[in-house]
């Protein structure tokens, strides 16, 4: 591998990695998925074959929240190999961050609830900047399915019954004050609208510099006759935590269950949400510490009894309703 002071650097990256890998009590195969790297690249690094790099050290110091001790073992061993011109530098005192603009989500916590026939999500990010540029704007999404297992039939109904922008009341706010933000639409679709936030404060940039955290909160409405019966957040940017609350009304006996699916795996795993009913509302939460990148959370239901949701056209389930029929709709 080279001297032996670059044998021992690396050797003592892949003793903490191995160490807060086993605090977290993931596989390497699970590491890997939460990495987006092949589960063989873990292998190799663990056991010595491969050199670390920045982006694997980076990656795996989002995955595992070691304190920044990956990231510190990785820039020592990065210290000692030779540039040209320039003999090693070992043991440096400041460690860099990733170069250019980085985002995590330190925690995000997805709401959703019927109200007057609609389906209301409220969306709350953290948002920390970890790299070396300021990050100026933050993008979401609006994604729906009706028909979910027959996309023939859901691109034929939304085509004919497209999202409106007057419908899904969208609003966001940024900051512990919610300060309201602007928006507009980057990308449209009958089903689909993706939707760029700039980071501003009374029309005045307010960028999220290197170091800093902010809260970007969002929310919008989608008639149930339109949104389907599930909801799904997909992993994109390394997350910390994410947590999804559900509420319906306990009248209509609704049933929740959920799904995560690891495409780098190719992988589903079944999971049951906490439930607790109060006062004529049956609630579910889901609650998933460092979620793997990539990676989708997937949650569905179904109500025992539809007909106690007055006025409400459930997906498929409303006796003697056309299903593609807005007209039954609420």
């Amino acid at each position: 591998m080279g001297s032996s002071t670059q044998d021992d650097a690396a050797a003592a990256f892949v003793q903490e990695l191995t160490h807060w890998r086993h605090q977290r009590r993931l596989s390497k195969k699970e590491l890997a998925e939460r990495t987006g790297f092949d589960p063989s690249y873990v292998s190799h690094i663990e056991n010595g074959r491969h050199q670390p790099t920045e982006e694997f050290a980076r990656r795996a110091e989002l995955a595992l929240d070691s304190g920044n001790r990956i990231w510190q073992r990785y820039v020592a061993f990065a210290g000692t190999r030779p540039v040209a011109g320039r003999p090693p530098v070992l043991g440096p005192t400041a460690v860099p961050p990733p170069t250019g603009p980085h985002l995590v989500i330190d925690d995000e916590q997805a709401d959703l609830a019927l109200v007057d026939g609609a389906y209301e999500c409220r969306f709350r990010r953290v948002l920390h900047s970890v790299g070396t540029e300021p990050i100026t704007r933050h993008t979401v999404q609006i994604d729906i399915d009706r028909f979910p297992d027959d996309p023939a039939r859901s691109t034929a109904f939304h085509s004919r019954h497209p999202l409106t922008l007057d419908e899904v009341d969208f609003r966001a706010y940024l900051g512990v004050d919610r300060e309201p933000m602007r928006w507009r639409v980057t990308r449209s679709r009958d089903a689909f609208l993706k939707i760029t936030l700039p980071l501003e404060i009374g029309g005045a940039p307010a960028p999220l510099y290197p170091g800093q955290r902010t809260v970007v909160d969002y929310a919008y409405r989608v008639p149930a006759w339109k949104f389907g019966d599930w909801l799904q957040r997909d992993i994109r940017l390394p997350t910390r935590r994410l947590t999804v609350r559900l509420a319906f009304p306990a009248a209509a006996r609704p049933t929740v269950w959920a799904s995560e699916t690891s495409f780098t795996s190719e992988t589903t795993a079944d999971v049951t949400p906490r439930r607790q009913e109060r006062a004529g509302v049956v609630a579910y939460e889901w609650e998933v510490p460092r979620p793997r990148l990539r990676a989708q959370y997937r949650v569905h239901w179904r109500y025992g009894d539809p007909s106690a949701l007055v006025g409400v056209d459930v997906p498929g389930q409303s006796p003697g309703a056309d299903p593609d029929d807005p007209a039954t709709g609420c």
